[in-house]
């Protein structure tokens, strides 16, 4: 038998073992040198990014609601920190002695009873509010409650300091600070802003960790508007229209006052006012800003754009005159009347005396077609463009739709809807020499720190009327303020001011014809007439014991103007309008014609007289119109042919026809 050395068995296995161990570190080597070149080449990125997310986190700093300033820079709408408490250990279930002891303690502290903090603790929800927007003191109680499963956390309240100024305008937010009304809405994005992400590190049990040499960052305040509104002539606007409205018992009134060179916003006045402070926003209708929501006849104020239109088209001219019919006036089956009877009236005097017949004749004359593209010019039927919610157009019908009797009655401020912005920016165009410019609210756009970052401007974005019509109608408009004119409760002591009165009819709802006992007294006008500033008008709802707006809405127009142009540096000066021809005219003939003082107006709210009257009817030659129909050298033979309803019940006397050879005027 053959025997092995030991040493040659134990060498061979010695080196298989080695080579195989060698084989394998090698190979273990490879996969080393592999991981690690996965992990730090190959799959470097996505490591790091593991790495960050554990070691860095973010956190937002919020940016809390900005403010909103009137243009002058006093604080109108701000945010104030305030704690809130919510609950997230208690779910639905019976809850627990300890629960009702808590609720028990916190009933007091909150001001509610123990039942109801109860409910909410039971609520079926984990996250649950207990009652946001606490008091300092409240929160300081809670905190020494030591409540099992109650939670603290800041917010933002909305705090308006000036109360129901400019309540409406400026609107106001819901619980959550989202903006639901007025300026909080339109520049909602705005005011919120944005959060800002700020990084930190943390541990390896998650708590954050500050590393920066600097504190972290408090939260920063959002952009804010800066309004056109002036607060303290908001604040005039509001006490002269409360005034009126508290007299007169009337349902609701509104002023707006615009800057006369600039279109701005300076005051927008709502009656019942309305304070966004108040938890209790139920009630839309005294939020609801209605100088842009709301639309109603214009009444007699329209009577200055139909003017505008005839002279601006050369359909009339100033020196012309148009017979009143004594006051009454049948057309296609209606009648229309003038409060006082007049005879044969000049261009100014129908605006100075209100004719409600002379304003229906001229709109005839006139036409739908050349009436219809003044009216949309002045801005009515269409939406102004101001940065306010809920902005109606108005309700302007298609004039190709228009009756002659629709057309008569447009001539006058009925079967016409316009707001109380589109009527004074309409006005402002006649104050600005015939330039239309929208109206605007918001100034300028300011940061945190009150810097302005954007600035808004109005542009004259279009001619209505001709310089010299506008200078003819604002003539026009100084007389309704003056002695005789329907509106000399406008002018304040020492300045000259211009306007037109309005008194329009109510329609009923349910009868879907005008009320006999509602009306809408208006005054719209601008002040000084030699450099307009302010332009104001003054819309007052179903007031009651008296109906007129010379005697309603023109005191308050005077009564905002003579505080507000000395603050805002406008010295007192005598009127100092250039003579009108027509009253010259009717000065240079004091004798009164005595074949027509039959038809003559008696005395009355303009203040006229007959032996005025009388004088006024001997005018100099001007164009005829029957029926919207021009004809020269119209004789009484002619006129006789017409029908009652064109005619109405009184003619020109005879005697005054053969007086003045050919008749040329408008009747």
């Amino acid at each position: 038998m053959e025997k092995h050395e030991p040493r040659k068995f134990l060498t061979a296995r010695y080196w298989s073992c080695r080579f195989l161990f060698q084989v394998l570190v090698t190979l273990g080597l490879c996969t080393i040198v592999y991981k690690a070149f996965q992990l730090q080449v190959i799959e470097h990125s996505v490591w790091v990014d593991r790495a960050n997310a554990q070691l860095n986190t973010t956190f937002q700093v919020p940016a809390y609601r900005g403010s909103i300033y009137d243009r002058n820079g006093r604080l109108l709408s701000y945010s104030v920190p305030q704690r809130s408490l919510y609950t997230a250990g208690y779910s639905s279930g019976n809850l627990s002695n300890e629960a009702r002891k808590l609720a028990q303690r916190l009933g007091p502290v909150l001001g509610e009873p123990q039942q109801a903090v109860e409910k909410k603790l039971a609520g079926a929800r984990h996250f649950t509010w207990i009652k946001r927007h606490l008091t300092d003191q409240q929160a300081s109680a809670i905190e020494n409650l030591n409540g099992q499963g109650l939670n603290l956390v800041n917010e933002y309240k909305r705090f308006y300091p000036h109360r129901q100024v400019g309540g409406q305008v400026v609107g106001f937010v819901g619980m959550d600070g989202l903006g639901l009304e007025g300026i909080e809405k339109s520049f909602d994005e705005l005011l919120r802003g944005c959060s800002v992400p700020v990084g930190q590190m943390r541990d390896g049990t998650r708590k954050c960790l500050w590393m920066n040499s600097s504190a972290p960052p408090e939260p920063a305040e959002s952009m804010g508007v800066k309004l056109t509104i002036d607060a303290f002539i908001q604040y005039l606007a509001e006490c002269e229209l409360e005034k009126a409205v508290q007299k007169y018992k009337a349902r609701a009134g509104e002023v707006v006052v615009l800057d006369a060179q600039t279109s701005e916003v300076l005051a927008m006045a709502n009656w019942p006012f309305f304070d966004p402070n108040l938890p209790d926003k139920n009630d839309a209708q005294l939020w609801r800003n209605r100088t842009v929501t709301d639309s109603f006849e214009p009444g007699s104020t329209f009577k200055v754009f139909l003017m505008s239109a005839a002279l601006d088209e050369n359909m009339v001219r100033e020196k012309d005159r148009i017979y009143c019919e004594g006051g009454k006036c049948n057309l296609a089956g209606h009648q229309i009347k003038d409060v006082h009877p007049y005879g044969w009236l000049t261009m100014p005097e129908v605006i100075k005396f209100s004719s409600n017949i002379g304003a229906a004749k001229i709109a005839l004359h006139v036409g739908n077609e050349r009436y219809a593209r003044y009216i949309h010019g002045f801005g009515f039927g269409s939406l102004t463009g101001i940065q306010l919610p809920g902005e109606v157009k108005g309700l302007v019908r298609p004039h190709r739709r228009w009756r002659p009797i629709d057309l008569a009655v447009t001539g006058f401020g009925q079967a016409i809807g316009v707001t109380t912005l589109q009527l004074t920016s309409a006005v402002t165009a006649i104050a600005n020499g015939g330039e239309y410019s929208p109206p605007i609210i918001a100034k300028e756009i300011v940061d945190g720190q009150g810097k302005q970052i954007q600035e808004f401007h109005s542009s004259r974005n279009r001619r209505v009327i001709s310089k010299k019509t506008a200078d003819q109608i604002r003539a026009m408009m100084a007389l309704v303020t003056q002695e005789g004119g329907t509106g000399t409760q406008a002018a304040p002591e020492g300045y000259s001011a211009a306007g037109k009165t309005g008194t329009a009819q109510v329609m009923d709802p349910v009868t879907k014809r005008y009320a006999s006992n509602k009306y809408t007294a208006l005054f719209t006008g601008f002040i000084p007439v030699e450099q307009p500033k302010l332009v104001i008008s003054v819309v007052v709802h179903e007031p009651h014991g008296a109906i007129y707006g010379g005697v309603i809405a023109a005191p308050v127009f005077r009564g905002i103007a003579a505080k507000a142009l000395p603050y805002l540096g406008v010295t007192p000066s005598l009127p100092s309008p250039g003579p009108n021809p027509a009253l010259m005219q009717v000065k240079s003939n004091p004798a009164g014609n005595k074949g027509s003082s039959a038809h003559a107006a008696p005395a009355g709210k303009s203040g006229q007289t007959s032996a005025k009257q009388s004088a006024a009817n001997k005018s100099a030659p001007g164009k005829a119109l029957v029926s919207g129909t021009v004809q020269a050298n119209t004789t009484n033979k002619s006129r006789e042919k017409l029908p009652t309803a064109v005619r109405g019940k009184h003619e020109p006397p005879d005697k005054y026809s053969k007086a003045e050879g050919s008749i040329k005027g408008i009747y």
